[in-house]
């Protein structure tokens, strides 16, 4: 995933029928600079 008004790349696990560990997910928010609270208002 790239974000380029943030010059950022961060590399998101992609396995079918598999649920992102907690922990995995918060440090791909952090690569991300993306706060937990703007993830959920995302979805």
């Amino acid at each position: 995933m790239y974000h380029s008004e943030k010059d950022r790349l961060v590399t998101v696990p992609i396995h079918s029928c598999k649920i992102i560990a907690p922990k995995t997910l918060k440090s791909i928010l952090k690569q991300a600079d993306i706060s937990v609270e703007d993830f959920i208002k995302l979805l």
